[in-house]
């Protein structure tokens, strides 16, 4: 099956390096963020590139202590949006966080083509982390995103170490993708 290679080689590594990121790399990953799809182009995501020393020194202590690892990134880059600023469906069909999470992804593998990491977690105090940035009360910080060249396994706990080295792992596709009709798990 020939699947695009980015896709296929982007892990969520945790191994990296506080090395500067080439500055035309991260402009061209923020840039295929926002070329993602969108409900009627409404184009919902704010990212918030945080690289500045005094930034990152304002948004690091936020991340959660199983995140320590991503104090070394010299990027994070904040996904936030609201609902009110995409369309809003029945049966509660936000598609802001969805159109987000597609942004997200174009980000992602933008990095993976530029050889960097571009991780997302979901640990860190998001009250917090949007005082850091002035983000908006009203917005949801959905994510905030770790990028990174690959460096050293400071700060992995063993989980964590075992991962980065092991196979990547993945449902079976059986178990995710049916053909005609609901065959899953509730």
């Amino acid at each position: 099956m020939d699947i695009v290679p980015e896709i296929a080689r982007r892990r969520a590594y945790r191994s990296i390096s506080s090395e500067a990121l080439d500055p035309a790399a991260v402009a061209r990953m923020l840039e295929a963020a926002t070329l993602a799809p969108s409900c009627y182009n409404n184009q919902p995501w704010r990212f918030i590139a945080v690289s500045s020393p005094e930034a990152l020194a304002a948004v690091r202590p936020h991340l959660s202590e199983g995140n320590a690892w991503a104090t070394e990134a010299p990027l994070l880059v904040l996904v936030c949006t609201k609902p009110s600023l995409d369309c809003r469906l029945e049966e509660g069909r936000d598609y802001a966080l969805f159109d987000a999470g597609l942004a997200t992804m174009n980000l992602i593998l933008q990095a993976e083509r530029e050889g960097m990491i571009a991780h997302p977690i979901a640990g860190f105090n998001p009250k917090k982390a949007k005082a850091a940035c002035g983000v908006p009360a009203d917005f949801v910080l959905i994510t905030v995103v770790v990028c990174a060249k690959r460096g050293e396994n400071k700060h992995l706990v063993e989980w964590q170490l075992e991962r980065e080295k092991g196979e990547r792992q993945r449902k079976p596709r059986e178990a995710v993708v049916f053909a005609d009709r609901w065959n899953g798990e509730a």
